[in-house]
């Protein structure tokens, strides 16, 4: 398999600057508390600004989130730099990247170090998030994915030829 070395990188930066666009449109478009219906009963925009992580926990403790982002880098750049990864990885970690770096941005940017959420579905009735967030998850998600594909080729390759 041919790595694609810089693949991680790409969909980090993909990531952040799409995160970023659309959190600039919602700030500059929609007033904070206001909502704008998308598909009625499934999926509107929320313009929220959230002090603190998921679900608002731990609010108003900028320096240990941007502490935390900084130390996901690192580890993201280190693992890239240190292991072969398969493309499913590295989109994995790109995504865990660029949503870090994007929410790291918003609390260092604004000037109420705050991030910017907006989707909501009522469908799920989940809390508010917005792209950076939902990166994150789709990033872990992928990289258990590949762990366990990564796993299972490991195991199959000490079985033999049966026939």
């Amino acid at each position: 398999m041919k790595r694609i070395q810089y693949l991680l990188y790409v969909v980090a930066a993909l990531t952040v600057g799409l995160d970023q666009l659309l959190k600039w449109i919602v700030r500059q478009t929609l007033p904070i508390g206001d909502a704008v219906m998308v598909i009625p009963g499934v999926v509107e925009l929320t313009h929220l600004q959230n002090p603190g992580a998921a679900f608002s926990l731990f609010p108003n403790q900028t320096w240990l989130f941007v502490l935390i982002a900084a130390i996901v880098v690192v580890a993201v750049v280190f693992i890239h730099q240190r292991w072969r990864l398969d493309r499913l990885a590295q989109v994995g970690l790109g995504l865990l990247l660029g949503g870090a770096l994007g929410n790291m941005l918003d609390r260092i940017i604004s000037p109420t170090h705050t991030v910017t959420d907006y989707v909501y579905f009522y469908t799920i009735h989940f809390p508010v998030f917005n792209l950076a967030d939902a990166s994150i998850d789709f990033g872990v998600l992928f990289l258990l994915i590949s762990s366990f594909r990564s796993g299972q080729e490991r195991s199959d390759e000490g079985k033999g030829d049966r026939k």
